[in-house]
């Protein structure tokens, strides 16, 4: 049985990464994989692990450099004696590789979204390049959730092509129960026949839901009745808000607290935009395009290898208002093709972007460290 231990820098599931960690907490030992599990204390990846059954060791890596962290992490190390490292993200790559003398013939280093060439200041990220590059050789297969963190791992150095996998993301169906779509539109004081159109997204700068605003105010002088639906929270709200009342389409936006469930939101949506900046393989979009809403979406990053520009979806460049805003019009106003995109978006995401997919690519990764070790 091989064995694998899967470190996280976080400990809730809100972000992409730690949700793939808790479907791989699920999924792996469906195919005879024994798990172990590092990650910072608190949070509900600890109570997913307790949950399944798999061993949990809790490590200081949430920020900064830790020697404490680095030695839990160790110790954890000594105690599971994994066949494969699983590190997910930056953060549990960067304590990984130091804290494990074995890394560079059984670390895999999964990138959820390669965003160094934006994190904060030229002196930090240059400091963050240097070392990732430095550290490269510590890694023995890396994996990415797009070809174009791939290719954009390539080109900053931070990753090597030649040892680098893509393996998407996968999901399961999305409960798409019209009562509860009409129940969530009650929720938010929306009408039953009013044009919903839906975002869902942390109201941080990557997600730009200034563009998507300042959109939004073009799309109302089209359709009066149209509502947006903002789901999310964070530090750029109060800023959010007042930039609705400042645009004067305060009436027509609802700003919606997080929730775990949206599946009665995409029931209840007609439309779903996204106005991001950067990402890797959002989740939301793949749910969207499963739920069969059509898609009207920003063409960056892994976006548009799930989002096929007028064949499962309308993608526009980022920081348009007016592309954003034509391409919403066009999916509220022509029902029929934005049908028959919401309908290819469900069929191929059904096709590609599934678990079996996910778990098939992650697999074949884990043999070839096995077999590389082993050789």
């Amino acid at each position: 049985m091989m064995r694998i231990l899967l470190v996280a820098a976080a400990s809730s599931t809100t972000g992409g990464g730690e949700r793939h960690v808790a479907d791989l907490i699920r999924l792996l030992p469906e195919r005879g994989v024994e798990l172990g599990l590092v990650a910072p204390p608190g949070g509900d990846l600890a109570m997913i692990a307790a949950q399944a059954g798999i061993p949990f060791h809790h490590a200081d890596i949430a920020s900064g450099f830790s020697v404490a962290g680095r030695s839990q992490l160790r110790t954890a190390l000594s105690i599971f004696t994994p066949d494969v490292v699983h590190a997910h993200g930056s953060r549990a790559a960067f304590f990984a590789r130091l804290a494990d003398p074995y890394a560079a013939a059984r670390l895999v280093y999964t990138l959820h979204g390669i965003h160094i060439d934006k994190a904060g200041s030229a002196l930090r990220r240059a400091l963050l390049l240097a070392v990732e590059r430095r550290l490269r050789g510590r890694a023995n297969r890396f994996v990415t959730v797009c070809d174009a963190d791939l290719r954009k791992g390539a080109r900053l150095g931070v990753l090597d092509p030649a040892r680098t996998s893509t393996v998407y993301n996968g999901i399961s169906a999305v409960g798409v129960d019209p009562d509860a779509g009409r129940t969530f539109r009650a929720e938010i004081g929306v009408d039953a026949h009013a044009p919903l159109v839906l975002s869902v997204g942390r109201f941080v700068e990557p997600k730009d839901q200034r563009t998507l605003l300042a959109a939004w105010r073009d799309v109302v002088a089209v359709e009066p009745a149209a509502v947006l639906a903002l789901i999310g929270s964070g530090p750029l709200e109060a800023d959010l808000r007042a930039t609705a009342v400042s645009l004067r389409i305060a009436d027509s936006v609802r700003f919606v607290a997080p929730r775990p469930d949206l599946g009665p939101a995409y029931a209840a949506a007609d439309v779903f935009a996204l106005s991001s900046l950067w990402e890797g393989l959002p989740y939301v979009v793949l749910e969207a395009m499963l739920a069969g809403l059509p898609v009207a979406s920003t063409a960056v990053d892994g976006i548009p290898e799930a989002v096929i520009h007028e064949e499962s979806g309308l993608l526009v460049p980022p920081r348009d208002p007016s592309a954003l805003s034509g391409a919403i019009v066009e999916l509220l106003t022509n029902r029929e093709r934005a049908n028959r995109l919401g309908q290819a978006a469900r069929t191929r995401v059904s096709s590609v972007f599934t678990y079996d997919n996910m778990v098939d690519g992650l697999m074949r990764v884990y043999a070839e460290v096995v077999e590389a070790s082993s050789a």
